[in-house]
């Protein structure tokens, strides 16, 4: 039997329900889901298959059993299934995970593959992030979020206590004048309530359906970092985390859990007031009010979550270039002499935004860093003032669904369609995307759909680029439902690629446009893909 799996298992948190930066796990987190892509490499469809987790390489992951009864696979063509699991007590490392793939007729495929875990803490007193990987521990404090300037309270123009006040657009968009207000209140408050409970995703659920999301800012503008490599190392090159990914995707993760924590925090102190713009592809019309982001009534508050850590995330990464790290061509340029040992490797960063950060689309970041070695001899130097693109592109995508589903009918099943395109105009399919589309209901409900390309149920044909969804809905559902279809690409590293080249390939950044940080609109609408009328 041909089934394999083809890339490496990636997680997914519960809070905003997206795909963690490069699918790294954090135990911080605690609950995330493993998701995990199946493909039939054989010449010959597979009938009925089972898919289940056998076994994990650590009892720290701690995954809810079950088996996953697939439709048949035809040759070709791919699905992604997923696991609950908690990995609060799971240890930083890498780490495997048994899949088996039986057939109708009890033959069996074992696919045993790597995840990356990577343990996060705060400290409270030098509002400094320390992320573990197996080389070594990268610290990060991010010393200014780019946010407005006045703080907005609740009002009549502002009902949900966030704000668009964009009357300094000029301090938004330019890195010498943005706001160097991260309050640092938030942070604590971070540390403070993850000593309450196992994790953020217990701390989110406490928080019940009318969580507000109002972080304390969206994109990183001065961060200081300092790489401890475990042990320290002679030659001029370290190794990359996990023997895999940059240094810029630590730094993408820790970016991301610093605005979800942050506006949790936010959340149990009721302090929060940030903006959020946005805006989407050619469907769809403005909800809600600028920020877009209440639960109660509104819905949408871990949909904006996800898209605001999204862009963070991105243009974390887009600044800090794909193509070789900050951190690597720092070490390219101090070339240490025979001998010596080097300690720690610390670098300042500071991002500016000269244009629109829009998911999806090939915005520029600019980056001037300072890098600094420091050996038992010597310390040297290095800087450059980079402006870098974000390459984690979708050039179109199209999205077809009915406007409206009947509830409990034989024919009442509503399904949804998506297309993605390349930044060259050729179509994703298959295993390159996770593909989710979020239906948030008119009483504040959330359901989320996996979309597949694999020619089963209502999909029409395997690897073909359509990426497809359905859904049977209740007459307790009725309502007007609105969606958001979200597509990330996936890392696709194979096992026998060096660490440079593995490197360069990132999976898990935002490739559809519901975001647009603009700097300078007055009004920052959150847009849905599409509307559905259940009745």
């Amino acid at each position: 039997m041909a089934v394999l799996v083809p890339n490496r298992p990636f997680a997914s948190d519960f809070i905003t329900g997206l795909m963690l930066p490069d699918g790294i796990f954090v135990p911080m987190l605690g609950k995330q889901y493993i998701n995990v892509q199946v493909r039939n490499a054989g010449a010959g469809a597979v009938n009925g298959p089972k898919l289940y987790v056998e076994s994990v390489s650590h009892p720290g992951i701690v995954y809810t059993p079950g088996t996953r009864f697939l439709p048949d696979i035809a040759p070709g063509a791919a699905r992604v299934e997923q696991w609950e699991a908690d990995f609060t007590n799971c240890p930083s490392g890498t780490h495997q995970i048994s899949f088996i793939v039986e057939d109708a007729a009890g033959v069996k495929s074992r696919s045993i593959k790597k995840v990356f875990v990577m343990g996060l803490t705060f400290d409270p007193i030098t509002h400094t992030f320390h992320a573990e990987t197996p080389e070594g521990v990268l610290s990060a404090n991010f010393l200014d979020l780019v946010r407005p300037i006045r703080n907005c309270k609740d009002d009549d123009r502002n009902p949900c206590g966030c704000c668009c006040c964009h009357e300094h657009r000029d301090d938004l968009r330019h890195p010498d004048r943005v706001a160097p207000d991260t309050d640092d209140r938030r942070l604590r408050d971070v540390k403070r309530t993850k000593t309450m409970v196992t994790s953020l995703t217990e701390l989110f659920e406490k928080l019940g359906p009318n969580y507000r999301f109002c972080p304390p800012g969206y994109l990183p503008h001065v961060v200081e970092t300092t790489w401890t490599p475990t042990p320290p190392y002679a030659g001029q090159y370290s190794d990359l985390p996990f023997q895999d990914p940059w240094w810029k995707v630590v730094l993408c993760v820790i970016a991301v859990l610093l605005l979800i924590g942050a506006s949790i925090a936010e959340a149990v102190d009721g302090t929060g007031s940030v903006t959020v713009g946005g805006g989407s592809g050619d469907t769809g019309s403005p909800v809600d009010d600028c920020c877009g982001v209440r639960a109660g009534g509104g819905g949408t508050s871990p949909i904006a979550a996800a898209l605001v850590a999204a862009a963070a995330a991105v243009a974390t990464a887009a600044g800090l270039s794909d193509a070789r790290d900050a951190m690597r061509r720092g070490q390219d340029a101090t070339l240490p002499s025979a001998g010596e040992l080097t300690h720690k490797e610390l670098m300042r960063i500071e991002f500016g935004y000269p244009e629109p950060i829009a998911l999806g689309k090939p915005f520029a970041v600019r980056a001037q860093w300072h890098y600094k070695r420091v050996t038992d001899q010597a310390v040297y130097e290095a800087s450059a003032d980079d402006l870098n693109h974000n390459i984690h592109v979708a050039s179109s995508y199209d999205i077809q669904a009915p406007e409206i589903a009947r509830s409990f009918v034989k024919d009442g099943e509503w399904t949804i369609k998506a297309r993605f395109a390349d930044q060259g105009g050729k179509s994703f399919k298959g295993t390159d995307l996770f593909v989710q589309c979020f239906l948030i209901g008119p009483e504040g409900q959330s359901i989320k759909l996996l979309l597949q390309d694999d020619g089963s149920y209502s999909d029409d044909k395997p690897n073909d680029g359509t990426y497809t969804g359905r859904r049977y809905f209740s007459q307790s559902q009725a309502g007007l439902w609105r969606y958001f279809v979200i597509a990330q690409d996936v890392n696709h590293a194979t096992p026998d690629m060096k660490p440079e080249q593995a490197a360069q390939i990132i999976g898990g950044m935002v490739l559809t446009h519901q975001l647009i940080i603009t700097f300078d609109e007055d009004d920052c609408p959150f847009i849905p893909d599409g509307h559905v009328m259940v009745v």
